[in-house]
Formats: C-alpha cells, sequence, structure tokens
C-alpha cells in the first residue's frame, strides 16, 4: 500500500551511481526502485578506446554493484516511454515486458553520432561496447591490419580522438595513424593543453591534419567538404554525440539535440514525474557552471538527481543542482598523459602534470568514476563534489544585478 515505484532507465556513469545512491537514501521508506539496462554489466566508456588497443576490461557485473541495496535489475532495452501513462515498454532477452512507474529517472545517456555524415554507420568503427562496428570489432580489425601494415584515420579532434590515436599508434606498431580535425586539435581544452598533446601526439608518429570537415565516409576513402579524398585501411568515428530519440517521440520537452530540458531540480519541465541525469539531460538554467557531456557531469548530475528524488519520496524540500569543475586528465598513449587543474566554470589552469604523472592522474580519476557505485553502496551519501554554494551565489549576484539596474 501506497508503495512509491521509482524506475530508472539506463546505467551508465550517471544511472548507475544514482540508483545506488538513491537506494540508500530512500532505504527506510516504502519505495521499490527498479534499474532497467541493455546489457547487464556496467560499461567503463572512458576505457573503450583502450579495449580497441588489445587491453583488457574489468567486468563489472550490475547485479553485483547492487548487491545488498533491494533494488530489482531488468535486462532489456526500452521501446517505449508512455508519459501519460507513466509507463514503460522493455525489450528483454526472454520477450517484451511493461513496468509503471510513479517517478522515472532518465539517464540512457548519449552514443557515438553516427548519422549526421552519411557513410559513418556503413563504413567506420566507433567506440561503442557491441555490435558490428563497435571497440571490440575495431580491435579484431586493427588485429588483423597490423600484421600486414595500413593506415587507420581517426575523425574527431576531441578527447576521445586523441586518446584513441595516441592508444592505437603504441599498441600497433606497423599501423600509421591520422587524426583528422573539424577546428584546431585541442582547443576544446586551452592553447597550452593543446600544444602539449600535439607535440605528444607527433612524436609518437601521428600526423595530424587540422580544419577538415568530413561530408562522406566510402568504403576506403573519406570526402571533405573541400573535396579532398582522404584513403583510409581503417576509420575510426570519434566526432560528436548524440542522444537516444525516446524522449522526444515520447512528447517530453527537448532540446534540439534531444535532451531532456530539467529544472534545477532534475526535474523534466514538461513532465515533473519524470527526473533526467547524465548526457540526456539540458538545465534551463545553469547550475554554476556550464553543463556538458562528460562522464564528470554525469556522476554529478546522477547523484543530484537522486538526492532530489529522495527527498521528493519524503515530501521534504530538494536543493537545486550546483556545482564547479575541480580538474581533468586526458591520456596520450601507454603510460603518458596530461592533467591539470580547472576553474569553477571549466577552464584548465596550470600547473600542468604531464608523463607519467599526467597519466596517473587521469588513471585514478577513471577509476573513482568506475568505482563511485561501490564506494556509495558501502557509504551511502559518500560521494560530495565542489561547487554546491554556486549556484545561489549566482542567483544572489543576478537579484543584486537587478535591484541596482531598477535603482532600488
Amino acid at each position: 500500500m501506497n508503495q512509491t515505484r521509482i524506475v530508472v532507465i539506463g546505467a551508465g556513469y550517471a544511472g548507475m551511481l544514482a540508483t545506488v545512491r538513491l537506494a540508500g537514501k530512500v532505504r527506510r521508506t516504502n519505495t521499490h526502485i527498479t534499474l532497467v539496462n541493455a546489457s547487464d554489466v556496467f560499461i567503463e566508456r572512458l576505457r573503450l578506446h583502450e579495449l580497441a588497443a588489445g587491453k583488457a576490461m574489468r567486468q563489472r557485473p550490475i547485479k553485483d554493484i547492487l548487491a545488498g541495496t533491494g533494488v530489482q535489475f531488468v535486462q532489456g532495452r526500452v521501446t517505449h516511454l508512455d508519459p501519460a501513462q507513466s509507463h514503460i515498454t522493455i525489450q528483454t532477452p526472454d520477450g517484451t515486458k511493461s513496468l509503471y512507474y510513479d517517478r522515472l529517472l532518465y539517464t540512457l545517456g548519449s552514443t557515438i553520432d553516427r548519422h549526421s555524415v552519411p557513410g559513418v554507420t556503413e563504413h567506420a568503427y566507433v567506440l561503442t561496447p557491441d555490435g558490428e562496428r563497435s571497440a571490440p570489432a575495431l580491435r579484431e580489425a586493427l588485429i588483423q591490419q597490423n600484421q600486414i601494415g595500413g593506415r587507420v584515420v581517426v575523425v574527431g579532434g576531441g578527447a576521445t580522438g586523441i586518446e584513441a590515436a595516441a592508444e592505437i599508434t603504441d599498441a600497433y606498431p606497423n599501423l600509421s595513424v591520422h587524426l583528422v580535425t573539424q577546428g584546431r586539435m585541442g582547443l576544446f581544452l586551452n592553447e597550452e593543453v593543446a600544444a602539449y598533446m600535439r607535440q605528444s601526439l607527433l612524436k609518437r608518429g601521428v600526423s595530424i591534419q587540422e580544419h577538415t570537415t568530413i561530408k562522406m565516409v566510402r568504403a576506403i576513402t573519406l570526402l571533405s567538404v573541400d573535396g579532398e579524398s582522404i584513403g583510409y585501411d581503417i576509420c575510426l568515428w570519434t566526432g560528436g554525440f548524440a542522444v537516444p530519440e525516446l524522449a522526444r517521440e515520447s512528447g517530453l520537452a527537448v532540446n534540439e539535440r534531444g535532451q531532456i530540458w530539467i529544472d534545477p531540480f532534475m526535474r523534466s519541465v514538461s513532465h515533473p514525474n519524470i527526473y533526467a541525469a547524465g548526457d540526456c539531460a539540458a538545465s534551463v538554467e545553469e547550475p554554476g557552471a556550464p553543463l556538458r557531456m562528460s562522464a564528470y557531469t554525469a556522476v554529478i548530475t546522477g547523484a543530484h538527481a537522486a538526492d532530489c528524488l529522495a527527498a521528493d519520496v519524503k515530501n521534504q524540500q530538494a536543493k537545486p543542482l550546483s556545482f564547479a569543475y575541480a580538474g581533468q586528465g586526458i591520456a596520450l598513449g601507454h603510460k603518458h598523459g596530461i592533467g591539470f587543474g580547472k576553474t569553477p566554470d571549466d577552464q584548465p589552469k596550470a600547473p600542468y602534470f604531464t608523463g607519467r604523472v599526467g597519466y596517473e592522474i587521469r588513471e585514478f580519476v577513471v577509476r573513482l568514476l568506475a568505482n563511485l557505485p561501490n564506494l556509495e553502496r558501502r557509504i551511502p551519501g559518500f560521494f560530495y563534489w565542489p561547487g554546491k554554494g554556486r549556484y545561489a551565489a549566482m542567483q544572489r549576484h543576478r537579484t543584486q544585478d537587478m535591484r541596482a539596474g531598477l535603482g532600488t
């Protein structure tokens, strides 16, 4: 009687942490939590380029992570969401299953955008955990190609493309690696960090082609908007991310990318009993810092969504989302990388830690993000993030500015 049914869809960095944290916070309430995910293991997306380079990935079964939490796990893919009836349809290995909810947490994340450029789906590999042209398939293709030599073209100059180019170069010495970027490589950070990463890749033998926009992928060539043909034996596509169309198809309010618009309390602005976190969510108000797609923001928004849901269940007042950036690390091949702090609004700042130290900084962060659900299970409420007062401070400044503008 009066049981609150909460369903979480998606067990990535946001969904996995949110589920375990929420279970700990509502343990003494009449709440039933169900986690739905297509895979029965937690995937470390930040290591998929390592998998392609031949490294083994640690298996993290979701049932082991949920052990002792009381959460029910359902393996399956969500095929339909009916917000009006508070109902989802799931395709499981055993057939179709329906679930009703009182509260839904939508954390389906994002994947590589394979549809904006013709030919990517048919001819390029992507760093996804399974499928015909996934990271495991890429690994097999690289092993075979390395035996005879050849050219690997990595498209995309973000962190994923840079890390993949460096890792592949180190792992497969008979392959030449060519990195193609739409703009300046690495300038999603700053010129100092970009210059170091560029120098590191060049020393490893990676060739870099900047300011090149690919408009079509063919069987053995890429075609740029300028008409240039770039030949390859293997193409890895890392350019851009896309979110599932489920939210848009279900009638939720979304932005142009298909991300769910949420308020500061993680609720859909159009359907308040649906919460969203991670890459598939976009805040209508800046939560103290720019909200971008990353594992770091995924765990923060996932943890905060759990806190807001717990407050909802307990009829308590939730706090608005607020956070700040702290740092970042990027791997640049075997035991090499760069790590640095960040300003609260996501700008790199010195000092920069390079070489083995930079690699270990990145490795520490990646391990921590993957282990947060286990730590939360043992110590409920363990995860704490910086910048929890930035939203309130920003609101005070806005109020002061408005009063000053009105002359009051």
